[in-house]
């Protein structure tokens, strides 16, 4: 399908930048459209990773403050998988190495992907690369971990696999890529045992 870009322009760049587009696309009967205006914010893709001790059939998860949800919602301490932005040429292994050690103290020793998707398509054009982990030493004592001059502060902690997806059921997590990696690993592992 075609789409003619009529203009576009830089309105905002600073944490996030957005671009505005004027613009016409090819419709399913192959008219073109009327000339719309879009807009899309990006600030980069990403990288989560849920941690799974498949040993103790659990999973890792971390909290942190996170502003934004604080605004909405009166409560910002979010829980969720790791994750983190891709920086410079990173590739998303990198990050996904990186981000496991900063906000757990853990090693990362295996990935797999899980998904990629859009998490905000009608306006942001970022990506989430997600994969399943594996830590060499899931026994290492846990504790509080983040960037200090990022102003992070994470909590890590080992929970039953049946207990995240229940958090999952029940509303505790409201976190897209948590969501999204537990569905797929509880699926996985219901493939593995013919159950699927």
């Amino acid at each position: 399908m075609k789409v003619k870009i009529k203009q576009t322009r830089l309105e905002y760049e600073g944490y996030v930048k957005v671009e505005r587009a004027d613009l016409q696309f090819e419709r399913f009967n192959g008219e073109m459209s009327p000339e719309i205006r879009r807009y899309r914010h990006f600030r980069g893709d990403a990288v989560a990773v849920l941690i799974y001790d498949e040993r103790g059939n659990r999973v890792l998860m971390i909290r942190q403050f996170r502003y934004a949800v604080h605004a909405k919602t009166g409560d910002g301490w979010l829980t969720e998988c790791v994750a983190g932005m891709m920086e410079g040429n990173e590739s998303p292994h990198e990050v996904a190495t990186r981000e496991v050690f900063e906000e757990t103290g853990l090693r990362l020793v295996r990935v797999e992907p899980l998904a990629e998707y859009f998490f905000a398509p009608g306006g942001s054009s970022d990506m989430v690369y997600l994969y399943l982990g594996t830590v060499e030493d899931p026994n290492q004592p846990l504790g509080t971990h983040g960037l200090i001059d990022e102003g992070e502060e994470v909590q890590a902690q080992w929970v039953p696999l049946d207990e995240a997806l229940h958090w999952v059921d029940c509303g505790k997590i409201k976190d897209a890529k948590a969501i999204i990696g537990l569905t797929l690993l509880e699926r996985r592992i219901r493939m593995k045992k013919g159950e699927v």
